[in-house]
């Protein structure tokens, strides 16, 4: 690093670096080494990027705010759900720590957070509430990675360090402009090919390879220089070809002042204590309902005399069923698998829950969606279909389709021997005994359970471990009152 510094200072000082590259530096480029090939793509594209000033900078604030489709978490399964996301990360590379604000708009919620990371310690500030947590999963390494490797600055700056580990991959055009490849290949098996311009030394597009996600590309334009450094007013994100994310403002500062971006707040007060993730758990929640899974990846079982009713996560049904069957000592088959709505989550894994036998249940507009999603050419023939806001029974579980902020169409479950409620994705939470966060989506569900007139004494959310009375829902979601950007915060000023 220091050796490629010195390097890039000098031609600096002497003007031996240019911007553009000439016919004969082409022909020397194809007669060097792969090894010098590479040294001089990063050379230049580390002066194009701002040179000692980007390498020997103390820190740097990058700015995205952005905004991009989500297929398959809309209110509809036809109209993507369009997320707003504004982000600043401040890096302090001197004293290795990160600042992370962030705003954003998920369906019908407001979420405006502070995170501050400095040494084995990150607290998280939920700046609407005026709470906080500790979340020291989120290292150095790990606080605002997406937003860093969306920056082709600090992609540029990372490159400056890796010369050995980066193979020169060739030539490719990129909107008639010639782009030298590299690319980086981590053990994980996770690959980058970097599209460097070899006039400018910028880079004009990512490409990220993931074993399981797929392609994600980085598509950078609209190049500007503020202060000493070079970066990209705008910049696409698409995932396996699909437009995600796309730019609404970006910008870059360069040692930008920290005294703010490390400062908390010493009047929020904590959570409170979460729930521990213990592993795969089974266990039973009243008379012949069980619980099993781990994570977020938990499903619930309803015995009936002859066979079982499951809803949840399909992906993992098989280990948890096998773990509840523990718990009730009762070997009987899955008849019904519940796919209580339309979302990404609560659609993957179907096929699971058909080779244990059991049939689909589904809201009648979910049906075609459903069917998008698993394998089986003859799974017409099981589906079970709700029809649209009536209730249907099923066993001892009636099932009633209502309206939330979620999803225009979801299936509660109510099981009136137990006077319980099941749902997932409207009321969960880690916390074990404080209030939890209320949002929209449980104010519009609980005035949807009031409006059936059941008798519900507990709410489950197949979600988590947590359980509430009926009692408690409805005096949280009472005095609910939407959250607005506070003053001060241009972050979320226009809402």
């Amino acid at each position: 690093m220091k050796l490629l510094t010195y390097l890039i200072t000098g031609c600096l000082i002497l003007g031996l670096v240019p911007f553009a590259a000439t016919r004969a530096e082409s022909t020397v480029v194809a007669n060097t080494s792969t090894s010098d090939i590479k040294a001089t793509i990063i050379n230049k594209l580390v002066v194009a990027y701002g040179g000692p000033a980007l390498l020997n900078a103390d820190s740097i604030k990058v700015v995205d705010y952005n905004k991009g489709p989500w297929p398959g978490e809309g209110e509809t399964p036809d109209v993507p759900e369009l997320w707003r996301i504004n982000e600043e990360l401040t890096i302090d590379y001197k004293n290795q720590r990160k600042s992370l604000l962030s705003y954003r708009v998920p369906r019908t919620t407001l979420d405006l957070e502070k995170w501050i990371q400095q040494g084995d310690s990150t607290v998280m500030y939920d700046i609407l509430h005026k709470k906080y947590s500790v979340e020291n999963w989120a290292k150095f390494e790990r606080l605002g990675a997406s937003l860093e490797r969306s920056s082709d600055t600090l992609q540029a700056k990372r490159l400056a360090g890796l010369v050995s580990e980066v193979q020169y991959s060739g030539d490719e055009y990129y909107r008639g402009r010639l782009q030298q490849k590299l690319m980086l290949k981590h053990a994980s098996g996770e690959r980058y090919t970097y599209f460097v311009d070899k006039t400018s030394g910028l880079i004009h597009k990512i490409l990220r390879q993931h074993p399981r996600a797929g392609d994600m590309l980085y598509i950078f334009s609209n190049h500007q220089t503020t202060g000493e450094l070079a970066f990209a007013r705008d910049m696409n994100f698409f995932v396996n070809g699909q437009l995600r994310l796309s730019s609404v403002h970006r910008d870059l500062e360069l040692n930008p002042d920290l005294t703010t971006a490390f400062s908390g707040f010493n009047d929020f007060t904590a959570w409170g204590e979460t729930i521990e993730n213990p592993g795969l758990t089974a266990k039973k929640l009243t008379d012949n309902v069980y619980q099993a899974g781990s994570g977020r990846a938990l499903t619930v079982f309803i015995e009936q005399a002859d066979y079982y009713i499951a809803m949840g996560a399909a992906d993992a049904i098989e280990e948890n069923f096998a773990a509840i069957k523990q718990v009730s000592k009762h070997d009987k088959p899955l008849k019904y698998f519940v796919v209580t709505h339309h979302h990404n989550a609560n659609v993957r894994g179907l096929d699971n829950a058909l080779s244990l036998g059991a049939m689909l249940v589904v809201a009648e507009s979910h049906q075609e969606t459903i069917l998008k999603h698993v394998s089986d050419a003859l799974v017409a023939e099981k589906l079970l279909v709700v029809p649209p806001r009536e209730s249907f029974t099923l066993g001892d579980v009636t099932l009633f389709d209502i309206a939330t902020a979620h999803a225009q169409h979801y299936l509660l479950a109510y099981l009136p021997a137990a006077k319980m409620v099941l749902a997932e994705d409207h009321y969960v939470t880690e916390l074990k005994t404080a209030k939890p966060r209320i949002y929209h989506d449980m104010v519009r569900f609980a005035k949807a359970l009031d409006e059936l007139e059941l008798d519900v004494a507990t709410l489950v959310d197949i979600r988590g471990w947590r359980q509430f009375t009926m009692e408690e829902f409805r005096e949280w979601t009472s005095d609910f009152t939407p959250k607005h950007c506070p003053e001060g915060y241009s972050i979320c000023a226009n809402g």
